[in-house]
């Protein structure tokens, strides 16, 4: 079944890191479907209409013709890449170019939802501590939104070409749900393995066992073999440093987490992330990480 990915495209660098990622990752990537979709910013320094919560009219008409400018200039730099370096015809390619209403990450999410697509990809510039504390980015801004379809988020490319996912089970219905997407992308992709990693913060041997019989129906499932597949665990006081260490270690394309963890409960707790989910996307540099619900 054809794959349908949304691609966040905006103008600076990093926004060109899913278009690498997917390349390095699938190896039928021009059978992809492709939307590539910008959102122009929304000015926030602009009286805004009460009622609609959209800029009102003055003024409106030549930032439209300024940002639109951009917007296409970014499309077709990708879809340039996508015919250079890709080598596609870009039939399977469809751009968007939305005007912000409600705010990047609320335009991206309704698309996402809208539209059906099997992930939305993002790309994320890594920051310093200190930049984190004061950059509201569209990343850490999904994770806290109440969201129901995967998300890539995608880092800078290494220099060296890595593969394989890094599945992290915790027990949850958010990790198994990961567990099943990453085995439906990748199936037919028979360069990645998947390793179910689960970290154990005490002796749970049977806890644990539970979970990797869960992770491997599901793997099976979607017709992944088992010489593709690897079970680890560890022990470990820092789940963080244990998922960072494996990661590194392992040379991993991505990294795959559930949004909510273990203790997340069905109260409005459960939109909210886990603090492991945060960590990573804050800490790992050069490996993609993906969310489920």
């Amino acid at each position: 079944m054809q794959k349908e990915l949304l691609l966040a495209i905006g103008d600076d660098r990093a926004a060109s890191y899913n278009l690498r990622f997917l390349k390095e990752v699938f190896g039928n990537f021009c059978d992809l479907k492709l939307t590539l979709f910008y959102v122009t910013p929304r000015k926030p320094t602009w009286t805004m209409d009460k009622d609609n919560y959209v800029p009102m009219e003055n003024g409106f008409a030549d930032y439209v013709r300024h940002t639109e400018s951009k917007g296409e200039k970014a499309l077709i730099d990708a879809q340039r890449w996508i015919s250079e370096v890709g080598g596609c015809n870009g039939d399977n390619v469809t751009t968007k170019v939305v005007h912000s209403k409600k705010g990047t990450a609320r335009e991206l999410i309704d698309e996402a939802r809208d539209g059906m697509y099997d992930a939305l990809l993002l790309g994320r510039r890594g920051f310093s501590w200190f930049e984190e504390v004061f950059e509201n980015s569209v990343c850490h801004e999904m994770l806290w939104c109440d969201i129901d379809f995967p998300i890539w988020i995608c880092k800078r490319p290494p220099d060296n070409p890595r593969h394989d996912v890094l599945l992290c089970m915790d027990g949850s219905d958010a990790s198994l749900r990961m567990v099943d997407h990453a085995a439906y992308m990748l199936a037919d992709e028979e360069k990645h393995t998947f390793t179910l990693f689960h970290v154990a913060e005490g002796f749970e041997s049977a806890r644990a066992g539970r979970i990797f019989d869960e992770g491997l129906a599901l793997l099976t499932e979607n017709g992944v073999k088992d010489e593709r597949i690897e079970l680890k665990m560890v022990t470990s006081p820092n789940v963080v440093k244990a998922i960072m260490k494996e990661a590194s270690d392992g040379n991993y394309s991505a990294v795959g987490v559930g949004k909510h963890g273990a203790y997340s409960s069905n109260n409005m707790r459960g939109i909210f992330p886990s603090s492991v989910t945060v960590q990573l996307l804050r800490q790992l540099t050069d490996t993609a990480l993906w969310i489920s619900k």
